[in-house]
């Protein structure tokens, strides 16, 4: 009996050794941005609900609405997000929405600004009497998926001043919080296996609803392709694509982007073009790398299609490669923006070898 429980004890250790070591067949990252003990947050992702008095607002808008909603032309021009000015009696009713943006200043009497006092932890208040102005967040407070920003003045003239400054950071954040949806949304389910990537000098983390549209190993060129089972309009065709060539040095430019993306347009996806001189070239950090980003629309004259595309170019030192990560949407029926975020973050789970 005491050999047949030892060996059963043994049995049970070596299944949960087991259990520790086999690789995860989903991608993590981003699973700790949701807080499941809160309740739903409410609103749409690019929505931003704004509480400012109406003199405050008249000094700041300028500042604020420009340094957050930031358009940028692809097909039509898209905007990162919608500023929703609304009023302080709303505030408990929208105390679970997403993106929340309170503005106001300690001298005010005015609704926004005696609101924020009356919530604000009285050390931020203190410092904010200090520093002239500072930016407090919160995140996940009222629901499981919400950020909610205090922009703190410590008068009017002082909030005028670190608003100018801080529309920036806010952005930033907002920016930040939207991809990492964008990223829980897409790795909700398993990735392609490790495995895959064995023949490959870099790794991916693909959810395994994509599918390989073209694989030419001799031309250093993978691409994986999201279509619904039933073609239709009201779902996006989604393609991430890696392109790499032996670079000795780093050559790199926006010149040389432009280029290779042309010649990988004609080759792997029947003749896509895009013109260089409407779509948006940029410096552009991919992780660790520094590099070159496009960004635009692209169009099919044989297919008479279009949709928007992104494009980032860096130069892997260690393995002396120079790499093209590319992301196309094709999505006739909506904005093309969001859709670029969420392949901007799957795109962002490269890894070199």
């Amino acid at each position: 009996m005491r050999k047949l429980i030892l060996f059963a004890l043994a049995l049970l250790v070596l299944q949960g050794c087991g259990k520790i070591k086999a690789p995860s067949d989903r991608y993590t990252v981003f699973d700790k941005l949701i807080d499941h003990a809160k309740p739903l947050a409410m609103g749409d992702d690019r929505d931003v609900h704004v509480f400012c008095d109406p003199a405050n607002w008249k000094a700041l808008e300028p500042f604020i609405r420009s340094g957050i909603e930031r358009e940028v032309p692809i097909v039509y021009p898209e905007k990162y997000f919608n500023l929703i000015l609304t009023k302080v009696n709303e505030a408990e009713t929208l105390a679970k929405y997403k993106n929340i943006l309170y503005i106001g200043d300690l001298q005010s009497t005015a609704p926004v600004s005696v609101y924020m006092k009356s919530v604000l932890a009285q050390d931020f208040v203190t410092r904010v009497q200090g520093s002239g102005g500072d930016l407090f967040v919160s995140k996940n407070h009222n629901s499981r998926d919400q950020i909610i920003m205090f922009l703190l003045g410590k008068d009017a003239m002082s909030l005028s001043k670190i608003g100018a400054l801080q529309a920036d950071p806010i952005f930033s954040l907002l920016l930040r919080r939207f991809a990492e949806r964008q990223g829980y949304y897409a790795y909700q389910g398993k990735v392609l296996p490790a495995a895959f990537f064995d023949p490959y000098p870099f790794t991916l983390q693909i959810p395994d609803t994509y599918r390989v549209y073209s694989n030419d190993k001799v031309g250093n060129f993978i691409s994986f392709l999201y279509r619904a089972k039933m073609q239709n309009k009201e779902i996006p065709d989604k393609y991430v694509s890696v392109y790499h060539e032996p670079m000795p040095e780093n050559k790199l430019d926006i010149d040389w982007l432009v280029n290779k993306r042309k010649e990988i347009g004609t080759r792997y996806f029947e003749g896509d073009e895009f013109d260089a001189d409407l779509i948006r070239k940029e410096p552009f950090s991919f992780g660790k790398y520094e590099g070159y980003r496009l960004l635009g629309a692209w169009k099919n004259m044989k297919h008479a299609i279009g949709g928007g595309f992104q494009s980032f170019a860096f130069w892997d030192a260690n393995s002396k490669t120079a790499y093209v990560i590319d992301n196309i949407v094709y999505f006739p029926a909506g904005d093309k923006l969001p859709i670029l975020v969420e392949l901007y973050t799957i795109s962002n789970s490269f890894q070199a070898k």
